[in-house]
């Protein structure tokens, strides 16, 4: 074969996509107002290898999930990275003889996990979050959660609601259960499957009174109220524990006034291997993944030497960006295109200058457009004014409101720029 002629795809591989500058500069925009809210809650932005050992990711992923090498040097299996919390809690291990607790740390980049995009799920996920490293008490996951939903709402983002669990009130429900039925039990639940659990808890040898607290934990999920029927349901001290937790992140959450973002629900068993007690996720109307996920993972940093409490979440941003478009949201739009037909250059390159000079985001376009053509770029790429240099004079046009302001010369433009 004649490798000259081999023609390469114009696609990226299934399960990634390329970001045009409108969606990159939704992402970055959303991306920077997270870390900056971070920030005013104490939270520093740390940044870990895009690789790291195969170990520290199978902590957190399943083996086939993750994009794997071989060290070059060393041959000892790496993987790019899936997962931000493990690299946190390697790094907070590091850190533990050498700096005061408690390490409160953000983050931002992108995740790369190998499944199977006939699925739908991408393999390529950029995510803003933040990890707390050291605190342990309900308070503490309280934060998280009032932080997620503040950073939302600086975004200008209204419709969408929080559902807290916590893993330890089903593991306290089954710890009593042989081990092969309670992983039959979990795999029901975790599908919503309350037909196919009542059918299997049917031709089980567990207590009716166990089957019947069972069978109604795919249906403990809604309001506050939901907690007094999940007391009646915790008959040992795990699931006691776990309901006193949560009634004490709402109790917090009430101080901040946010308790109508808040639905319960303690069905949600999710991760039970890796999370060690409260467990949220954000949801919005008609966005079929979440917006930000996360839970306190207690054991995790003893993996890596002395163990130290752990609790932090995610931010799905192209989930986010997605969901609404963040370029109105007080953010600054590209301002001005200079449109110039004429011979005088020299004019064109100084009104460029002093706009930029003045702050302003200024371009040009050197396609040999019109101005009709010039007009629908402007649109497309947000740029609000137009600068057209005729022959005689200068026009300011806003294509939003279709007004035009006429001017002599650059003098006078300068002059009046302040207020246009």
């Amino acid at each position: 074969m004649n490798k000259k002629n081999l023609t390469f795809s114009s696609q990226p591989p299934p399960g990634t996509r390329d970001f045009l500058i409108a969606e990159t500069e939704n992402i970055d925009r959303v991306a920077n107002t997270l870390l900056d809210e971070f920030s005013r809650w104490g939270y520093g932005k740390v940044i870990t290898p895009s690789i790291d050992f195969l170990d520290v990711f199978l902590l957190s992923s399943k083996a086939r999930e993750l994009f794997k090498v071989a060290d070059i040097s060393t041959g000892e299996m790496l993987s790019l990275r899936s997962d931000f919390t493990p690299q946190i809690a390697r790094l907070s291990s590091a850190l533990k003889n050498s700096a005061a607790l408690p390490y409160k740390f953000s983050y931002c980049g992108p995740v790369l996990r190998n499944l199977d995009p006939v699925l739908g799920r991408p393999r390529e996920i950029w995510q803003a979050g933040v990890e707390s490293v050291g605190p342990e008490s309900p308070e503490s996951d309280a934060e998280l959660i009032i932080m997620g939903i503040e950073s939302l709402k600086r975004l200008g983002v209204k419709d969408f609601s929080v559902d807290i669990g916590n893993v330890e009130f089903f593991k306290g429900i089954v710890s009593d259960i042989d081990r092969a039925v309670r992983e039959k039990i979990e795999e029901f639940i975790l599908r919503k499957d309350s037909s196919g659990l009542n059918v299997f808890l049917e031709g089980v040898s567990i207590p009716k009174k166990k089957k019947e607290v069972i069978s109604e934990l795919p249906f403990i999920f809604g309001e506050k109220s939901v907690i007094k029927k999940a007391w009646k349901m915790a008959s040992d001290e795990k699931s006691q524990e776990a309901l006193e937790t949560l009634e004490r992140i709402l109790s917090y959450i009430k101080y901040y006034k946010l308790e109508e973002y808040i639905t319960i629900d303690l069905g949600e068993i999710r991760g039970l291997n890796y999370y060690t007690g409260t467990i949220f996720e954000c949801f919005a109307p008609h966005v079929g993944y979440e917006i930000f996920g996360g839970g306190r993972y207690n054991n995790l940093i003893g993996k890596f030497g002395e163990n130290c409490a752990g609790a932090g979440f995610a931010v799905n941003l192209d989930t986010l960006c997605r969901y609404g478009d963040f370029s109105q949201s007080g953010f600054k739009k590209r301002d001005f295109l200079v449109f110039n037909k004429t011979a005088d250059k020299k004019s064109e390159v100084e009104i460029i200058l002093f706009l930029r000079k003045k702050g302003y985001a200024v371009e040009t376009n050197f396609m040999n457009y019109g101005y009709l053509d010039t007009l629908k770029y402007m649109k497309e790429n947000r740029i609000k004014k137009i600068i057209n240099i005729t022959e005689d004079h200068i026009l300011l046009g806003d294509i939003n409101t279709g007004k035009e302001r006429k001017f002599k010369n650059i003098t006078e433009l300068k002059k009046n720029i302040e207020n246009i």
